[in-house]
């Protein structure tokens, strides 16, 4: 009766009948610990086997190879070690198949160096053994270790020779992988799709076309790996020419060609392939989802979601960012809260949506939910929130989550560092970055892009300067970003010379060519020191259009030195490239008035009306004891507002008193309208 059960599948109903039989010996125990691993219940294997030992039977030489594999299937170590414990005091510790099941538990859980001491104590070594450790080997990435027990082996079979060439595949060691094919004695289509692999991953398809052509049996998966292979690598029409030769046309090769149109920004031939499908799959979907969300087709990719027979995280998640790029963190939201199973991309997806919408207040409310629900938040929300609160200058909560991801042991030579460097820089507190920047371990290349920024926004070019060098003597190569950085530190720092050599650097050493940024900086620079012609000069000489960045530097700098003919030459250009921003409108008017053109000024005013553009309020914040207090013109509603005054008087009378003279240059334009 209790075999009956198991064979149908009702396990537990198994094990309901096993508490009744009277004394039921070790093979009944077994039977069932089985059944639950191999029906993927591992837990409940583990927890069957105590129940064993709980009611006095001794496990025999079957029970150890199915409990511990159990354990490798769920990477539960700590059980695994407790029931090898028991396997050296039990007569079966010299048993082979029990001897196995320990190094695959030990290997599986990437103790290798365990797994290792327990094959060194079997005397008598089988060749599946070898291969176990191989393999571990193998998925841990040490190919050292590998290939010295693959070199000390007494034979092999086609298993061992093929986890040695898709290893050195896997690890783009292609050279490696093919002087291994090519002395195998006997290879089979594994083996051949292993070194045609390999060569996709490499990217050098024409080597794997080659074995391709070569190949005298082809299965699903070598059709398969070609044309995902040339999809990836931009072919598309030669993914397609095989795709329609394939004899397989399965889910495999369908989704990877129209992932291929998707990629090569295809959508239409990518639309008509997922119509012409016969079945498909949550990946067909989630490929065209993610497709017309990223091409803005937002009303198309709502269309597909609600018609979807089933929706999983990865499609929710998809909407919830696709929504958030769109700008309707509304809809973004509402999906979100809909969610019926959320992880931590779809939280993710959220506060960065926040994030970059501008709703900063929010994206911090969502981050203090997530772990209100218990969520275990990644290093991506971690880096999005540390920029959130770089951009609030919450420096207390910036301090909060450093400690936090130190406690919890988070990797920071990766985007957690770059982000705690940004947040302390732009906090104010570039000595805290500093010292952070000199304790990681590793130094990435965005590390010290972050904080070459960092010192450049605080104006110390000089440290910025000793930093690039240190960079390169660490031979890091720096990239467009780094120099963005450098140009911009010597720009606030006045060191014209060493700006104007590292803009010529860029170019003739790195080979790196400048971009708009690198032009806006160099311009920024060159009108900071009163070089407003040279300045001018390279706007006019710029192998690509000015934008408003570039001419509001220039704006700013010439007001500044007096040069009023270059000022409302850049004011104008501005007006035209961003109309709607009042900024430009009133640094135009301001420029009229300096020059008493009242009527000039007047006609501007009045372009900004017939245009509709509204002056922005200036606004200002401060953090206070951990609070962040924003202040807008014309708004009285702080709680403290009167004492702010009646401080902000006192300060005032205190300037004066040391003849303190305000710069009345651009006198408010409404006094003259």
């Amino acid at each position: 009766m209790y075999c009956a059960a198991q064979r149908i599948g009702n396990l537990d109903f198994a094990v309901l009948l096993l508490k009744q039989v009277q004394d039921p010996q070790p093979f009944i125990w077994n039977t069932a610990i089985r059944g639950y691993e191999l029906g993927h219940r591992s837990l409940k294997a583990i927890y069957l086997y105590h129940q064993m030992l709980h009611n006095l039977v001794s496990p025999d030489k079957f029970t150890f190879p199915f409990v511990l594999k159990a354990c490798a299937n769920i990477h539960a170590l700590e059980e695994g070690k407790q029931i090898h414990c028991q396997v050296l005091k039990s007569p079966y510790k010299l048993d082979t198949f029990v001897q196995d099941a320990v190094i695959l538990m030990y290997s599986k859980c990437g103790k290798m160096e365990d797994a290792c001491l327990a094959f060194d104590l079997i005397p008598h070594k089988r060749l599946i053994c070898w291969n176990m450790m191989i393999d571990g080997y193998i998925k841990h990435g040490d190919m050292i270790s590998a290939r010295n027990l693959f070199d000390h082996m007494p034979q092999r079979d086609i298993f061992s020779w093929n986890a040695m060439i898709d290893g050195y595949a896997k690890c783009e060691e292609i050279a490696a992988a093919r002087r291994l094919f090519d002395e195998m004695p006997l290879t089979d289509v594994i083996s051949w799709n292993s070194m045609v692999d390999g060569y996709v991953k490499c990217g050098d398809m024409v080597s794997a076309r080659e074995l391709f052509d070569q190949m005298s049996m082809k299965d699903v998966v070598t059709w398969g790996i070609m044309i995902n292979g040339y999809a990836k690598s931009g072919h598309i029409e030669i993914a397609h020419s095989l795709f329609e030769k394939t004899p397989y046309k399965n889910l495999i090769t369908w989704n990877s060609l129209i992932h291929g149109y998707v990629k090569c920004e295809s959508l239409w031939s990518a639309c008509k392939l997922f119509d012409l499908m016969p079945v498909r799959n949550s990946t067909s979907y989630n490929i065209m989802l993610d497709a017309y969300v990223k091409g803005g087709e937002m009303v198309m990719a709502s269309h597909l979601f609600n018609t979807m027979p089933h929706k999983d995280i990865v499609a929710w998640n998809v909407m919830i960012d696709g929504y958030a790029r769109d700008g309707n963190m509304g809809y973004s939201r509402e999906l979100f809260n809909t969610l019926p199973n959320r992880d931590v991309i779809s939280w993710n997806a959220l506060i960065s949506g926040y994030k970059q919408n501008g709703f900063l207040k929010e994206a911090m409310e969502v981050f203090y939910y997530m772990l209100e629900s218990g969520e275990k938040s990644d290093c991506c929300t971690l880096a999005t929130v540390l920029s959130v609160i770089a951009d609030l200058g919450l420096f207390i909560q910036g301090k909060c989550i450093h400690a936090h991801v130190e406690r919890n042991n988070y990797p920071v030579c990766g985007i957690i560092g770059v982000a705690l460097i940004d947040m302390y820089s732009k906090c104010g507190y570039v000595g805290s970055a500093l010292q952070f920047f000199n304790r990681i371990p590793q130094k990435m290349k965005d590390h010290w892009n972050s904080m070459i920024s960092g010192v450049a926004i605080h104006g110390n070019g000089t440290l910025a300067v000793f930093l690039f060098e240190k960079m390169e003597q660490s031979n890091v190569e720096p990239d467009d970003i780094t120099f963005v950085g450098i140009l911009n530190a010597c720009s606030h720092a006045g060191l014209v010379l060493e700006g104007q050599l590292y803009f010529e650097l860029m170019n003739s050493m790195y080979s790196i060519i400048p971009t708009i940024q690198h032009y806006g900086c160099m311009v920024d620079l060159l009108s900071r020191s009163g070089n407003l012609d040279e300045a001018m000069q390279l706007v006019t000489s710029m192998p690509m259009r000015p934008n408003d960045v570039v001419w509001r530097a220039l704006l700013g700098a010439s007001t500044n030195h007096g040069n009023m003919e270059i000022a409302e030459n850049a004011a104008k250009q501005l007006i035209e490239l961003v109309p709607n921003d009042s900024s430009s409108y009133v640094l135009l008017s301001n420029i009229y008035v300096s020059r008493c053109q009242f009527e000039s000024a007047r006609s501007v005013w009045k372009l900004m009306k017939d245009r509709s553009v509204l002056k922005s309020p200036g606004c200002s914040s401060i953090e206070l004891h951990g609070t962040v207090h924003e202040f807008r013109v014309g708004d009285t509603s702080h709680a403290e507002i009167a004492e702010i005054h009646l401080l902000l008087r006192i300060i005032t009378q205190d300037l004066m008193v040391e003849e303190y003279v305000r710069n009345t240059r651009f006198l408010p334009v409404d006094k003259y309208l």
